[in-house]
This record gives C-alpha cells, structure tokens and sequence, in this order.
C-alpha cells in the first residue's frame, strides 16, 4: 500500500469507521505536504480501499473522509507485505509497536503462513518447510560446530565417507561406496566418481585428505591417524596408529564431513557462515531474515523430496506462540505428540586435578552422595528426567540419593563453572540449584558462566573446582561417548587425575580393538562405574524433546533425529 505513513497520520485525527467533513487545507496541514499532494494522497488511499474520500459540489460544501481501517490494522497490512517480501526483521520491528492485540493477529497470521506448503514458481510446483528457529547464530564449518543445530545444519548441507544407521547399527555408504581393512590398523576407502560439491568442483581422494590433514593439525580429533594417503583421485588409504575396528564408524560423525579445503582456506570465518558441501541441500541465503536452503539437484544419492527449506530468524518470544507442525505446543488436541528422550546428559564434574579440594575422594563423595538430579534441573519437570548415565535406557527405575546433611568442609568457597555454548544456551540455572543444594550441606560457593571454549583452558581448571555441563549424543551413541570422553573441548577427560585417565585411556583401547558390539558396550559401562565409584562424575538429567504433527497429516518422516530436529532429508508427501 502507499502512502501507508500518511494514513497512518490520517488515523490520529479521524476515527475509523465514522464519516467526517474536513477539507484539503486541512489535510495538508496535517499531512505537513502542498494541497496538490494532498490530492493525489487521498485519491489513491480511496482507490485501494483505505479511506473513502467524497466530493461534493457547491460553494461551501466540504469532502467527508472516512477511515476505513485502525492503525493496528494498517500496520498488519504493512507487516503482512515485508513477510512476503521476505523483510521477515523489519515487519518483526514494526509488530512491537503494535498494541497487544495487533500482535495477537499477526502471530497467528504468521504461525498459518508456517509448516509444509506447496508453491508455485517459475511453473514449477515447489514443496516448502518454513519454520521459525530463535537461535540463529549457527556455525556451519563442520569441524567448528558447537551445538546440536550445528550438527544437524551440517548433517543436511555436507557428506560423509559413510553414515551410520541408527535402526541397523550399521554403516552404509557415503562417499565412499566400499571400504576394507586385513588388520584394524590400516582402512582403504574407495569414493564414488562424479560427486561434486556446491561450487561444482568434483570430490576427490585429494579432498579427504585435506579434511582429515585440517582436523588432526587444528583439534584433537583422529589422533589415531597417522597419515592419510591418495592412492587415486577414487582411493583413499589410512593409516592408524593403533588397531581400531571402530575407526569407520567415526569418519560417519558430522565432524568428519568433507570440505572443499580451498574454500575453507579463502575465508574460514566466512565458510562458518556461508558454507560449501556436497550434501542433499545447499546454502543459498543466509542473511538477518532467513536461511534459505535449496535442494541440491546434481546430489549423486536419492534426492529429497522437499525442494526448499526456509528457516526464519524469529525474536525468541515467538518459540511459545508459534503453532504449526514444528514447534512445542500443541496447537488443539487433534493434533498427536511425537516426544522422544534424548541420549546424553547434564552432569557435574568434579576437579580431581586441582590441589584443593577435590583431590581428597572423601569429600568428593560426602558431597556426591548428598546429591539428587532431580533438584539440579537446567530446563523444567515437563522436559528432564533424573539420569545416572549418558544412555537414557540405563536410567529408567534408577535408584537416586537419599543421603542428607551437612559436610564437614573448612575451606574457601567452592567455585562452580556452568558450560555456555552462546549466550542464552547454558546450564547457569543448573549450576545455581548445585548451589542451593551445597548451602544445605553448609558449603558456601560461586558461579561463573564459562565459555565452552574457554571452559578447559589451564586458568579454567586451576580456578573452578566443579563444572556443569551437559552432552546429547549423536545417532552413533558409542562413537559419541568414546569421543566425549576423551575430547579436550569437553571438561570430563581434563577433570580426571592421572590414575582415571589411564583406565580410561586402557578401556577404550580395548573398546577399539574389539569386534562384539556387546563386548564393547560392557567395557563402557566399566568406565562410568569407575568415574562414578570413584566421585568423578555426577549425571543430573536426561532431556525430552517434543513435537507435534496432526493426525492426518499426508507428510510422512516428521520425527525427530538424535540432535531433536526433523531431519529434512526423510520427510515426504504422499
């Protein structure tokens, strides 16, 4: 609509809906513009439906102007066109100076204009899954992601050597079509010809190598891997320091996706957030209003059935208004809830490396046994569960703590880390109920919100004397324990004194060098019985994670994926 500011300004002085006499001079004063534009103003306001703007002839005789809408509705309109001009901030902006209920109306309008929808363009029937996301600061660089919507961003936009099937427990191809080993210590892949990333450069052995090259030099990921040869643009061969059956299983990890090196290299800041892989959908947009994925139509494995997604940076106080297939609340009870626990947890960590306290066992255990998850919630009762491992099925009818009462400690107050992954995403809340429940004991403390990638500096261990933090696991569980537990990102293996990461270090040996997945999942359980028995670690709590979809919903695959996102990749129409 034009000249919707000087409606707006029209508003002030005239009330909607009522038939009133003014005059040209009037408005131009009002309008603070010449009478000739005055005008053209009001005659195209009347033409588009805005004011009614009458004339009557004879000396004396005024024009009768009737609004015919509010502000708020005009402001609506106005919103109304910027989401469908994809201005999504600016029509954000201009919602919250609204009254409430203009706010109401458009929060429902825009949770309709949301979901799974079919579109027309360029002649071309396009199916679209628009949804709003309110943390959208996502690291897409596959070996810098942080969070689960990181992982899951990568999982849609970047291949791996091969995939892990959850459902199987075993690995399918990727990239590579076969792979073989004679001895667990040395693996050759053979890639499929004629993959080609984004930028339409084919994916060679040359590229594996340089993905792995970047992740031994610059993390401490892989660091079994000795070297990494190319026997062919199509033959990639590993050499591992150590037998490790397992080794496959990990290039299946999202950190471990292939990047075209050269792009990475031109600007890695740039590459965090713009992105190129050879995965089923590509970047196309990401700017303050959106990220826009498209299909990739040159993908060398079975072709999603979505064509695009569209994903909405959307202030955060419309997570919980927001009704459409992918968001928490239910919108009627038609509609059925797809909840699924998450594997992994929160937990706390106690500094045994640190001189004083914890390198005393016990006080660590006074303390842990005084313990109870269920009062060391990050989130709410709706959406954790009490954990005593990282696998939720292990917690179910667990036996918790009972034991209560003050401990016997003299010493300065105990200072608490709390893991933040970006600012919002913590577990401060978490580590503040520790506080509360070390107060009963007697025991006074601080806490301080740590970065996640300062949280295991040596200032960080020689300060904090107990860390809270938390892990979801991916589709892998093994690979992603194994990998926890030894990461030098993550607090649990820095928090360990020299005796614990030995056994840990020796177990996952033996883990690695075994082929009976049974075998290999009991000697895990011997290394939480150990952190455990020895008061090194404490698992609070479990998440859930809950859609909705309506039962007669023709979509097929909305379900939520290890990081308690749909994966795009799955969902079809019938």
């Amino acid at each position: 609509m034009k000249y919707v500011d000087h409606l707006l300004e029209l508003t002030k002085h005239f009330t909607e809906g009522i038939e009133e006499e003014t005059s040209v001079a009037s408005l131009a004063g009002i309008l603070n513009c010449s009478e000739r534009h005055v005008k053209t103003v009001v005659n195209v306001l009347h033409s588009e439906g805005a004011i009614k703007w009458v004339t009557q002839k004879g000396r004396g005789k005024k024009p009768k102007i009737t609004i015919q809408f509010t502000s708020d509705e005009i402001l609506l309109n106005q919103t109304k066109g910027m989401v469908r001009a994809g201005r999504y901030q600016d029509a954000f902006l201009l919602v919250d100076s609204m009254a409430e209920h203009g706010k109401k109306k458009f929060q429902q309008w825009f949770a309709h204009d949301l979901g799974l929808a079919q579109q027309t363009e360029n002649d071309r029937d396009l199916d679209i899954l628009r949804y709003p996301f309110y943390e959208t600061r996502l690291v897409m660089d596959p070996m810098k992601i942080i969070s689960r919507h990181d992982g899951h961003m990568v999982q849609q936009l970047f291949d791996r050597l091969v995939e892990y099937d959850a459902a199987t427990n075993e690995l399918k191809p990727g990239i590579a079509h076969h792979w073989e080993t004679k001895d667990g210590k040395q693996w050759t892949f053979y890639l499929h010809k004629g993959i080609t990333f984004h930028h339409g450069r084919e994916c060679t052995s040359s590229d594996v190598k340089l993905t792995f090259d970047r992740l031994m030099d610059e993390t401490g990921l892989f660091a079994n891997i000795e070297k990494v040869d190319t026997y062919s643009p199509a033959i990639a061969h590993f050499v591992l320091k150590e037998v490790d059956f397992l080794f496959p299983r990990m290039l299946a990890g999202v950190k471990a996706s292939i990047v075209p090196i050269e792009m990475v290299s031109e600007n890695p800041e740039k590459f965090k957030m713009f992105p190129v892989g050879s995965g089923p959908f590509q970047l196309t947009q990401n700017d303050e209003n959106i990220i826009r994925l498209e299909v990739n139509h040159s993908y060398f494995s079975t072709r999603p059935w979505l064509d695009e997604i569209h994903i909405i940076k959307t202030p955060s106080d419309y997570e919980e208004k927001a009704t459409h297939p992918f968001v928490l609340n239910a919108p009627d009870a038609t509609w059925k809830q797809v909840r699924r626990m998450e594997d992994g947890a929160s937990y706390i960590m106690f500094n045994c490396l640190k001189e004083v306290p914890f390198q005393q066992e016990a006080l660590r255990r006074e303390i842990y046994t005084r313990l109870r998850p269920e009062e060391i919630r990050n989130e709410g009762l709706d959406n954790e569960v009490a954990a005593v491992s990282f696998l939720s099925s292990r917690s179910e009818n667990a036996k918790l703590n009972k034991v209560s009462g003050k401990v016997r400690y003299e010493g300065p107050p105990l200072q608490i880390a709390a893991q933040q992954i970006r600012p919002g995403a913590n577990h401060e809340k978490a580590a503040k109920h520790l506080q509360t429940e070390l107060l009963k004991m007697g025991i006074e403390s601080t806490v301080d919100v740590v970065d996640v990638h300062q949280i295991v500096s040596d200032e960080s261990m020689a300060t904090y004397d107990l860390f809270v933090g938390g892990i979801a696991l991916g589709e892998d569980r093994l690979l992603s324990l194994l990998t926890a537990l030894q990461s030098n990102e993550l607090v649990i293996y820095s928090c360990l004194n020299e005796q614990m990461k030995g056994f840990v270090d020796k177990k996952i040996r033996e883990i690695r060098s075994a082929q009976a997945e049974s075998a290999r999942w009991e000697m895990y359980f011997e290394i939480e019985a150990f952190l455990k028995s020895n008061y090194a670690i404490f698992f609070c709590n479990h998440r859930f994670h809950t859609v909705y979809e309506p039962k007669e919903n023709p979509y097929v695959s909305i379900e939520l994926d290890s990081n308690g996102r749909v994966d795009y990749r799955k969902v079809w129409r019938k």
